[in-house]
């Protein structure tokens, strides 16, 4: 070898970064370079002359001396691993490469420091983890999990977005417009000014609810939470959040504010009928205890006595009565009677019910005009009669001096049955008595007898065929009851 060469092979040796050393058969160094300095923190002839088991991890010294054995036999090695207690103490991880030279009797190795390789896998395998981790937590979520790079405006979806929403991942736009676009119209522009609100402020957090598009075109209600990153000028950059599905909470809290709604009237239309039953059942009542004095003042009067008997007979049957009354309103506020739905004739209703009225109508010579084609509507017959029977019996009642004229109109608007009762009679002042029109014990008059539950129980009848009733009328002018009935009766 020429002094040139060899004084290249020295600057190679000062100058590289790897340990490059030569080691004999029996693993002893027999030339180290500078680099094994900076790597382990010897100089190289603290190495020089001795053997590599003195300074490699112990553990480490079985697969060593296999690879060794290996590269003796002709074999070179590459990418071997193992570790060299560094002078103070703590282990180096070192990658080698190493041939057999046959004609000097030597190995030619180059090793790198390989910790920045494990610091660099390790780095690789804590993100494979992690995003191993991410995609666990996407499935076992029941949320639509999404991170939106603001600066490149590109918006990224987890699994749970098609799961919950029914879209899929692939096929929506990568801007933020896959999110927007999907916002109830009702809502975006509140929801889009919350987030420019947010983004221009300091806060980190973000949360609203609104409704979102499914796939199907339906609007599943959400409630949206974000967490806002930001740079050092503190400049929102991304956002990162989830949407949770809460229709089915949002449907509870309806039914639930529905029922406490139904609840609060019922139990103020229980008030108003307790009122109103014990006023009626203290005057029978209170009769009867009168006639009872009267028998223990004077039991001896034979025409007192029988008095006394007719008189307690009349406040019993108006007792009766009124428990009767009770009984009519208790069955349908409670539901008592069994709601069965079945196709019903509304035209043979009215006939049958014109049969009943016969000897009324015929005596105060009303004029009753009937639909005669058959109709027919999924309904509750009972109900539907009484409905009819009340506001027909309403109507001759409270006829005026003109010979009474009453209308009976029914039409099919779809699923719907529309149904109008009109008289010209003396009508109603609905400016005065609108309010209590439907209560129960509520008359208006006393020019006819009654006792104001007719129309009442029309009332809660059509209410529980869940549908409505309207009035328009006028004093002396007539009345028009109109009812709307649906086929889809709860």
């Amino acid at each position: 070898m020429s002094d040139k060469t060899q004084r290249e092979l020295e600057k190679i040796l000062e100058y590289s970064h790897d340990i490059i050393c030569t080691v004999s058969r029996d693993g002893i160094f027999q030339r180290v370079s500078s680099a094994v300095y900076p790597i382990l923190g010897y100089q190289p002839s603290e190495l020089c002359g001795k053997n590599y088991r003195d300074f490699i991890e112990t553990a480490d010294v079985p697969e060593a001396e296999n690879l060794i054995c290996q590269i003796v036999a002709g074999g070179n090695q590459s990418g071997l691993e193992n570790r060299y207690r560094h002078k103070l103490g703590h282990l180096v991880p070192l990658i080698w490469s190493a041939g057999w030279d046959e004609h000097d009797q030597v190995m030619h190795c180059i090793a790198r420091d390989g910790s920045t390789k494990r610091e660099r896998d390790q780095l690789l395998r804590s993100l494979e983890e992690a995003n191993l981790r991410y995609s666990y937590v996407t499935r076992a979520t029941s949320d639509a999990l999404w991170d939106w790079d603001i600066k490149s405006n590109t918006l990224y979806w987890a699994e749970g977005y098609t799961e919950i929403f029914g879209h899929p991942v692939n096929g929506v736009k990568a801007d933020i417009s896959a999110w927007t676009d999907h916002i109830h119209a009702e809502d975006r522009e509140r929801i889009a000014e919350s987030i420019r609100a947010v983004l221009v402020s300091q806060q980190a957090n973000w949360k609203e609810e609104y409704r979102f598009e499914r796939a199907n075109a339906t609007f599943a209600y959400v409630v949206d939470r974000g967490f806002i990153i930001r740079d050092s000028t503190q400049r929102a950059v991304r956002m990162v959040g989830a949407m949770h599905d809460i229709s089915e909470r949002k449907a509870r809290i309806k039914e639930l504010k529905q029922l406490a709604d139904d609840l609060y009237h019922r139990n103020q239309e229980l008030q108003q009928f307790g009122y109103v039953v014990s006023h009626n059942l203290r005057s029978p009542v209170a009769n009867i205890m009168g006639i009872v004095t009267l028998l223990e003042i004077d039991r001896d009067d034979p025409e007192m006595i029988d008095r006394c008997i007719q008189e307690l007979k009349s406040s019993i049957h108006r007792l009766d009565e009124v428990i009767l009354d009770l009984s009519k309103i208790l069955s349908i506020t409670d539901g008592a009677t069994a709601m069965v739905l079945e196709p019903v004739d509304v035209s043979e209703i009215l006939q049958h019910i014109k049969l009943d009225l016969h000897d009324t109508l015929a005596l105060n010579e009303v004029t009753l005009l009937l639909p005669q084609l058959p109709i027919i509507f999924n309904s509750h017959k009972a109900y539907l009669n009484s409905i009819l029977f009340n506001l027909i019996g309403n109507a001759v009642k409270y006829r005026s001096e003109e010979p009474p004229v009453i209308r009976v109109d029914v039409t099919r608007e779809g699923n719907d049955l529309l149904i109008q009762v009109k008289d010209n009679g003396t009508g109603i002042d609905l400016a005065k008595y609108g309010k209590d029109i439907f209560k129960p014990y509520q008359r208006f008059t006393n020019s006819h007898e009654g006792k104001g539950l007719g129309l009442f129980l029309v009332k809660s009848h059509v209410k529980v065929l869940n549908g409505t009733i309207e009035v328009a009328s006028e004093p002396e002018k007539g009345t028009t009851f109109t009812v709307l009935l649906s086929s889809g009766q709860r």
